[in-house]
């Protein structure tokens, strides 16, 4: 028999709340909050899902909030402590434009999620790239977060058939090479 204890609830201070753009255009708001140790671990961002969740639970940037691990692992912002609101804390609002590529965002009716419409825009390319090379996907070795970034940024690979046409000249000043012999 395997217990779980109960995670333990942290008091930190809701800086800001930021929005990444993920591979299928979708826009995230993820809580930057002010490092603090939760069950073990540092903690200092947390994803906020939606922005109805971010009104849901009346969160505003520069609150206190309660913080845990959801399944003692992933950190959640469990709300705002609004007694210790002063009156300095602001609204959070979801842009109109995609932070990435500026392109108008768009909430299809009925749904929790904003979209950047644009397939071409920098964040999907980069989402996509990242998981096409991932151990979920075909598994390309080597390929990691920062020499997709690289790639992308050089304009090397625009999608991923592009991956089959790098060869080791057109990337030797991306490449680090190590002796796996030590």
């Amino acid at each position: 028999v395997a217990y779980k204890l109960p995670s333990s609830q942290v008091k930190t201070t809701l800086e800001d709340i930021i929005v990444q753009v993920g591979r299928t255009g979708s826009l995230t708001p993820v809580a930057v909050l002010t490092e603090v140790l939760v069950d073990g671990s540092k903690v200092s961002r947390a994803t906020l899902h939606n922005e109805d969740e971010i009104r849901r639970k009346d969160l505003k940037i520069g609150d206190q909030v309660w913080l845990h691990k959801a399944g003692a692992v992933i950190p959640q912002v469990l709300g705002s402590i609004k007694e210790d609101r002063d009156g300095s804390e602001r609204e959070f609002s979801m842009p109109t434009h995609c932070p990435e590529c500026a392109t108008e965002i768009v909430r299809p009716e009925g749904e929790a999620v904003s979209r950047c419409p644009n397939s071409r825009c920098p964040a999907q390319l980069e989402g996509w790239i990242k998981y096409f090379a991932s151990r979920q996907a075909i598994d390309i070795e080597g390929l990691g977060d920062k020499m997709v970034s690289k790639l992308i940024e050089r304009g090397l690979v625009k999608d991923p058939a592009d991956l089959y046409d790098l060869t080791v000249e057109t990337i030797q000043d991306e490449l680090v090479f190590v002796d796996k012999r030590g």
